[in-house]
């Protein structure tokens, strides 16, 4: 086995217990087991000291001019000048830019495209899945849940980061967006640069044991995030009763390749289809230890979240439906097992969720198959997806203080 300069942290399982049986079926339908090969096994490890090097050299250089302020205008008036790429600013910046304001050669913009819109007819399904499943699911793997803590993420609550988030996502969910220099491409550039310093800062914090837990927001961890936008979204929506085609699954995944991309991440740990992604998944796993309080204590702020809502009328009636509807919602994306292991109760199980599953598989089938409708459901689903993202950036404006979930554990 490959040899990596610097030992492996505890959070990464010995080689021999990665080593798992995979059910026939599902080796069948992934074409090769989940058990890492050794050469997949010595990638990981690696990956887990392995940063963004071109924003994080940048992020040295501002902080080595002025450690105690440095100087981050030039970067923010380069997101927002007419062509950043050709922006005249230090060294340090225009070597950023030259790498980042560009577009990889693989790109199939026909399929980005497709990949949009296929998301924007999904609507309301898509952000409950991404909050529900992905975003739920995530405060499973233990290593993200660190940074969240040592951050004082946990103290804002979850409202605020789940609104940044959903902004974020908005703008890069968008038709033309992701192209270099286009707004998606440069919102992404900017939570880019926040994660380097969130890196630099933690990586040159006492508290962060790197024997432990690796670097801050690692390559893995980088490569672990873009897919759950990705792979993990497609089999919620499918478990949400959504058609989704074999084109749709490619040219969602291109999109998010792209995304990925443009994240930091590097080429080898992007993927094309879901079948790759379900292999990279469940190989990360084998870099996270068991829930810990950290996944209690933040899978309870999230489930909590809808109790911080305000509404016109029938407040508290509405507060406790939204919050039983995102817990049975998590219950049946998740699986009880999953769901269990966040500390979390769902008095009515999955029912909830079950619901408005037959009337979602008519509308978005017809939807495809009535001539007009397709359009018709991509315009009003993006609504949707609009109208939800700016409930929560006006609740996060009404309550920053988010109560904690009776379901804390």
């Amino acid at each position: 086995m490959k040899t990596i300069d610097y030992p492996a942290p505890t959070r990464l399982r010995p080689f021999q217990l990665t080593q798992i049986k995979t059910p026939w079926p599902i080796r069948q339908l992934l074409g090769r087991p989940f058990a890492p090969t050794p050469e997949e096994y010595a990638k990981l490890h690696h990956g887990l000291f392995d940063g963004d090097p071109v924003m994080d050299r940048y992020i040295e250089s501002r902080i080595e001019q002025s450690s105690e302020k440095p100087d981050w205008r030039e970067f923010h008036q380069a997101l927002h000048s007419p062509k950043p790429s050709e922006f005249q600013g230090s060294d340090a910046l225009q070597t950023l830019l030259k790498s980042t304001c560009t577009n990889p050669t693989w790109v199939d913009w026909n399929l980005i495209e497709d990949g949009v819109q296929f998301i924007h007819s999904t609507g309301r399904a898509a952000t409950d899945v991404l909050r529900d499943m992905a975003l739920m699911g995530g405060y499973l793997m233990v290593a993200f849940n660190k940074t969240l803590i040592l951050t004082g993420e946990l103290e804002k609550g979850a409202a605020p980061r789940l609104a940044s988030t959903a902004q974020w996502w908005l703008k890069v969910v968008n038709p033309n967006a992701n192209c270099a220099g286009g707004p998606g491409a440069l919102a992404t550039l900017r939570v880019r640069w926040m994660h380097a310093l969130v890196r630099h800062q933690l990586r040159n914090s006492p508290q962060w044991d790197s024997r432990q837990w690796g670097l801050p927001i690692n390559q893995v961890d980088m490569a672990a995030t873009y897919l759950g936008f990705s792979a993990v979204m497609l089999l919620g929506l499918r478990k949400m009763g959504i058609v989704v085609t074999p084109h749709n699954s490619r040219a969602v995944m291109q999109l998010w390749k792209l995304i990925g991309w443009q994240m930091g991440v590097r080429e080898e740990w992007l993927v094309d289809t879901e079948q790759q992604a379900l292999v990279k998944l469940r190989q990360f796993l084998f870099t996270h230890s068991p829930p810990d309080e950290s996944t209690h204590r933040l899978a309870s702020a999230l489930a909590g979240e809808p109790l911080s809502r305000n509404y016109a009328s029938l407040q508290t009636l509405r507060k406790h439906y939204a919050h039983q509807k995102h817990l049975s919602s998590s219950w049946y994306l998740l699986g009880p097992r999953m769901f269990h292991k966040l500390g979390l109760r769902a008095p009515f199980g999955p029912f909830i969720a079950l619901l408005a599953v037959p009337a979602r598989v008519a509308h978005h089938a017809l939807g495809r198959i009535i001539p007009g409708q397709w359009a018709r459901l991509i315009r009003h689903g993006r609504k949707a997806q609009e109208i939800a993202v700016a409930e929560l950036q006006q609740r996060q404006a009404d309550q920053p203080n988010t109560p904690v979930s009776v379901n804390a554990n």
